[in-house]
């Protein structure tokens, strides 16, 4: 059988004790390396047709994987980790960006608020994933905002409201969603020197405290302030320290770690830490929940009394299966899926920079594509709104740059790309199938345009008119946004089965281009059109 290709960078056969903070774990199959969000769309999608487990690790800070093989792909976010500022104290950061990468960034640019990132193991995805915190400072008290591809695609901004749930606790920790970026907010502004001392001391703090001495994951256990002190304290007054279980060892200077000491496996580990959560519960009557992720296959029993939640291996039930995306022996209901309310988001987020630099683009703009109809529903109701596209900005610099007076609000317009404008390509996931490109100004100029490869006009269209769209598009405006829907007689050429190419764009007019989703690599000048580069999303 021919060994299998992935859809972008990857390795074959990979120790993942050498990718782990711990230093424990077994062989993967696939370790992926998704440049972009559409890379990880199609990982995704590939993935769905050859139905191999699935799982995600950040820098393998807080992670044990098993010991045993793992037959799937392990997606690793090292190849996202650019920072840049999207406004004066907005900080775009990709999940794959290293906390103290981020603190020091904001050392440089005299901001407040970040300092406790310091030297905090991992990346922001995983510190947002789990609502990290230390030395006072939480990530949820700094996020703006966190976009998520789910695993059929869809790429969607949500707000710290619908995430963070309290301590050490979200919503994607109970839902197989993939943080891709944060955006973080710091207002304060403060002296270099004040907060590279206190970036210092908090180093030192973790220095002081042995943190770094042996290959760990930190806290082994979750707080439980219920109990009035904090977990290292129950175990260090349960006599934990220097406790040892095979070559993994409670750490002799905070109760609370588990230390490889050299040959540790995750079994060592997970039975050591069984003991401390049993004698936490039946002798200091203190519940503490586990805070190390375990990802792959490990005894069951082992996991039930660790509290970890696992689905049963279905050739031999009594291994278990924890910390994965997707699992093969899950399925897909259909029933589920069918079920799924419309509108549907398929897109949705902010305009960033062309280049993802610092301030490149006016703050501020929002775009969202939904798909209103299923398929089915749809092809019995062709000429009816099926994806509807919304731009919406609290900024007036971004479409500034306006029509003159004597082109009619609402009217098909060319040329205005010379304007501030807000754009969207829908394509043929086949790069020969050609693509379509609308603009559209809040005021609701427009244009539509359809070409059969990268600038290249179609044929039958070398006259612009608003008469080839009649029928097909509607214009949707309101105080808030401008947009338009678009039937499913016009796109469905454009399919390929159910998959569909999206990107959003924007143009100032004044040299300035955004994008959503962002793109790994900008091109000099601006240019839009690289189907290649688009969005690949399944619609229903």
């Amino acid at each position: 059988m021919a060994e299998l290709s992935l859809p972008c960078r990857f390795e074959s056969n990979v120790s993942l004790s050498s990718r782990a903070y711990y230093g424990i774990g077994g062989t993967a199959r696939f370790l992926a390396y998704p440049k972009t969000p559409a890379e990880l769309a199609d990982l995704l999608l590939w993935n769905s047709e050859h139905r191999l487990p699935l799982a995600l690790m950040g820098k393998g800070s807080n992670i044990l994987f098993s010991d045993s093989l793992f037959p799937g792909v392990v997606i690793s976010l090292d190849s996202m980790q650019r920072i840049f500022w999207i406004s004066d104290d907005e900080l775009f950061c990709e999940a794959g960006a290293e906390n103290t990468l981020i603190a020091e960034e904001l050392l440089t640019c005299s901001r407040s608020g970040g300092e406790w990132l310091f030297r905090l193991p991992g990346t922001i995805g995983s510190t947002v994933r789990m609502n990290a915190r230390c030395f006072g400072g939480e990530i949820s008290v700094v996020t703006a905002g966190i976009l998520v591809v789910s695993l059929d695609g869809r790429l969607r901004w949500q707000t710290p409201d619908e995430v963070f749930h309290g301590y050490k606790h979200t919503s994607l920790m109970d839902n197989p969603e993939i943080v891709v970026a944060v955006v973080l907010r710091f207002p304060q502004t403060c002296s270099a020197e004040k907060i590279n001392k206190l970036m210092l001391g908090y180093e030192d703090e973790r220095t002081k405290k042995h943190h770094f001495d042996f290959p760990s994951c930190g806290s082994t256990f979750k707080n439980n302030y219920a109990s009035g002190r904090s977990s290292g304290t129950i175990f260090e007054e349960l006599g934990f320290k220097g406790r040892r279980e095979g070559e993994a060892m409670v750490s002799e200077h905070h109760a609370n770690f588990i230390f490889n000491m050299g040959g540790a496996t995750a079994t060592d580990v997970l039975r050591l830490a069984e003991q401390m959560k049993t004698a936490a519960q039946e002798q200091a009557g203190a519940e503490l929940d586990l805070e190390v992720q375990c990802i792959g296959l490990f005894d069951g029993k082992l996991l039930k009394a660790c509290g970890v939640n696992n689905i049963a291996d279905t050739h031999d039930p009594s291994k278990g299966w924890a910390g994965l995306l997707w699992l093969p022996l899950e399925g897909i209901n259909k029933a589920e899926i069918s079920g799924q309310p419309f509108p549907r988001v398929l897109l949705q987020g902010p305009l960033v920079g062309y280049n993802c630099v610092d301030r490149e683009l006016p703050d501020g703009g929002f775009v969202s594509v939904e798909q209103l109809l299923s398929i089915h529903d749809a092809i019995t109701a062709s000429e009816a709104p099926f994806l509807r596209w919304t731009t919406s900005t609290g900024n007036p610099a971004l479409f500034s740059l306006k029509p003159p007076s004597s082109l009619p609000a609402g009217t098909f317009t060319d040329g205005l790309w010379q304007y501030g404008v807000s754009e969207l390509f829908i394509a043929h996931t086949d790069s020969c199938g050609g693509y379509l490109e609308f603009e559209m100004t809040p005021e609701g100029h427009w244009v539509a345009l359809r070409f059969d490869a990268p600038r290249k006009r179609a044929r039958r269209e070398t006259v612009l008119s608003a008469e080839p769209w009649v029928g097909q598009i509607r214009m949707v405006m309101s105080d808030r946004s401008f947009g338009m829907e678009f039937s499913y007689n016009l796109l469905q050429p454009f399919l390929n089965g159910q998959s569909i190419a999206l990107q959003c764009c924007a143009s100032t007019g004044r040299g300035e281009y955004g994008l959503f989703p962002w793109w790994e690599a900008s091109s000099a000048p601006a240019d839009f059109h690289q189907p290649e580069q688009f969005y690949t999303i399944t619609l229903l």
